[in-house]
């Protein structure tokens, strides 16, 4: 029997089991310091206001978080918070959120999960867990229904995701239980460590692992049996009719093969960055195809709760070279854009591998990637002769090798561990030519040389270069996107131009962003393709709200926007930092966009655009009456 340090019972009363609204109303904090619970019952007000995820997370870090807080000291706060929508009957609702200021930026960490945690989280009773201080040794948490228990996690201490979860659902007698945990990547502290729940699924980016890990935090089980209200159920089941009937059709690409379905096509129109940023084309992607990396590998399909599309991919494989464990699941796009052509790979197992050994250590895909490309680039100009490692681009072993080095921090594997700019700037002016990234986080697999107002997202964005809180051009491209449909609901002409960053793709930007940040709020899966009116129906249904209409939802969206916004004044970031990397802006010699880029003007002039429309001021600081009209005014500093 592991050890309990610290026991909480969370009260239920009679009239919460017959509650009529789709959130708990109850928070719970722990103090990992000192083994101190405290429940907190916010509001409606503060539901409606935060709505979930995003929202809870940014109120939080800015109400409870000291300025300036070291990312991985004990005053950083780890925040996992289900949303408004997580849970309910509607496809895509089986996500949450998981943030706290990042170790990889020192801004805004905020990612978000699949599967089945969220939804489990709230039949414990809980919307949202708020963690604080440092255990003074390794830990874990497990919650089932209002049982709350602290755990010695030493003999977890090392363990790889899989076994650890195993090992964890024996301890609790739970098989049923889900689990959010780290690997090794977390607990070495690697800046773009991620946190895993159910084995494969990933609040992977900006570092959030590696906040759990200072905090000596190893996992977060949770279990119940409780169910969820709606306020209003012919209303969801309205907005549920609508979308079972329509899915089919529009997530057609996503049902066929998954987001690896647009790897061929990212490639053959310039949309996949390649060699680090430096190539046109890769000659033998096919093998990355979807069609035929799903015949050599790709053996089963997977989906979260409340979902009917199966798009997340089981890979296995046996082979001289490797084994594939298929618990953890199999290669995304962007998993397989930066593991395998921006290190201008083209062996799929090889790939696949190096993925499963990213979920198994608790590490992002992306990060990964990118900081070996940079490293490969680093040992192609000579910089890397005071190490023994020397990945070559196209080096399949070397690739999948330089996970394990990171993960473990080994050798230049301990550099590699701090992220592509931290190692740029050891290594001098030279390699700071190469890298890929904005605030400090590497770019993910949407070229912006081919896609500008997905640039100008990047260089915006509160966590760093993101795609998910963003407008990508190619996405709005075409009058059938569900992009295009929200754009037009919102009063604009679609579809949108592919190059240039225009005053009215800024505009649309503005709109699709916030919606967004509104969507990581709610929290549902960004894939399916709901309309402003689709979430104000389903929010009000939700959560009691009748008059709840699009304009509020576009306010929910600025209002999150501007939260992270001041989340970064707070942490001493500025007007300057909304940039990218020189590397992003040089155009390829070769390719389906040869000779494109973002004009350096149009990025500039783009970036003032925005900041205008939010009204925040020419150094982007939000004003005062942006503040009172979004009911922000609690968070304003001077």
């Amino acid at each position: 029997m592991t050890e309990i340090l610290a026991r909480y019972s969370v009260e239920f009363d009679p009239a919460f089991l017959e509650r009529k609204r789709a959130y708990t109303g109850k928070i719970l904090h722990i103090d990992l310091t000192n083994l101190r619970f405290w429940l907190e019952e916010p509001d409606e007000i503060f539901y409606r206001k935060l709505i979930g995820g995003r929202g809870f997370v940014l109120h939080y870090l800015l109400s409870q978080m000291p300025a300036k807080a070291d990312p991985l000291g004990p005053d950083n706060i780890l925040i996992f918070a289900s949303g408004v929508l997580t849970g309910t009957i509607l496809p895509g609702s089986g996500r949450h959120g998981v943030g706290a200021k990042s170790p990889l930026t020192g801004a805004l960490a905020s990612g978000e999960a699949g599967g089945w945690w969220g939804h489990e989280l709230k039949r414990a009773g809980l919307d949202a867990l708020v963690l604080h201080g440092r255990a003074q040794a390794p830990v874990y948490i497990s919650s089932d229904d209002g049982k709350v228990e602290i755990r010695s996690a030493i003999h977890l201490w090392g363990q790889h995701v899989a076994d650890a979860d195993e090992a964890i659902k024996q301890e609790i007698g739970n098989k049923k239980a889900h689990i959010a945990l780290i690997g090794i990547a977390g607990e070495n502290l690697v800046r773009y460590a991620s946190i895993m729940h159910d084995i494969n699924r990933t609040a992977g980016r900006s570092g959030l692992g590696a906040v759990m890990g200072s905090k000596n935090l190893k996992a977060v089980a949770v279990a119940g049996n409780k169910t969820g209200g709606i306020a209003n159920k012919d209303c969801m089941r309205a907005t549920l009719k609508w979308i079972t009937e329509s899915y089919k059709e529009s997530m057609g690409w996503l049902i066929g093969f998954g987001t690896p379905g647009s790897v061929g096509p990212g490639h053959d129109t310039g949309g996949m960055q390649l060699r680090n940023f430096t190539a046109g084309s890769l000659d033998n992607i096919d093998d990355l195809r979807a069609e035929n990396m799903f015949s050599q590998i790709i053996k089963d399909r997977d989906t979260c709760s409340h979902c009917p599309v199966k798009c997340k991919l089981r890979a296995k494989y046996t082979g001289k070279r490797y084994r594939i464990d298929p618990r953890y699941g199999g290669p995304e796009y962007e998993s397989i854009g930066a593991l395998g052509p921006l290190c201008a790979v083209d062996d799929a197992v090889a790939v696949s591998k190096a993925n499963e050994l990213c979920a198994a250590y608790g590490l992002d895909t992306i990060s990964t990637g990118a900081t070996i490309a940079f490293t490969m680039e680093c040992a192609e100009n000579e910089l890397l002769d005071d190490y023994d490692f020397q990945p070559s681009f196209g080096d399949a072993n070397a690739m999948v090798e330089a996970v394990h080095k990171i993960a473990k921090r080994e050798g230049l594997g301990t550099l590699m561990a701090e992220g592509s700019a931290a190692m740029a700037a050891e290594f001098g002016p030279e390699a700071k030519e190469f890298i890929a990234v904005s605030k400090s986080q590497e770019l993910p697999l949407h070229d912006p040389r081919q896609k500008n107002i997905a640039g100008m997202g990047y260089a915006l964005s509160p966590t760093g270069a993101d795609h998910q809180h963003n407008l990508v051009d190619a996405f709005a491209n075409f009058p059938e996107s569900d992009n295009c449909s929200r754009l037009n609901e919102m009063g604009l002409e679609t579809p949108l131009p592919l190059f240039g960053i225009s005053d009215h793709k800024v505009l649309a930007y503005a709109y699709e962003s916030a919606f967004r940040h509104m969507l990581d709020s709610a929290v549902i899966c960004h894939f399916y393709p709901y309309k402003y009116k689709h979430i104000a129906e389903a929010l009000g249904a939700a959560g009691g709200w009748v008059d709840l209409d699009i304009d509020e939802i576009d306010q929910i969206g600025k209002r999150i926007v501007t939260m992270g916004r001041l989340l970064l004044l707070r942490e001493g970031f500025t007007h300057a930092d909304d940039n990218i990397s020189p590397r992003v802006l040089q155009p390829t010699k070769d390719g389906p966009i040869k000779g494109k880029t973002i004009k350096h003007n149009e990025l500039a002039d783009g970036i003032q655009k925005y900041y205008q429309i939010m009204g925040w001021d020419s150094e982007g600081v939000p004003s005062f009456s942006t503040l009172d009209s979004l009911d922000l005014n609690e968070y304003a500093f001077n």
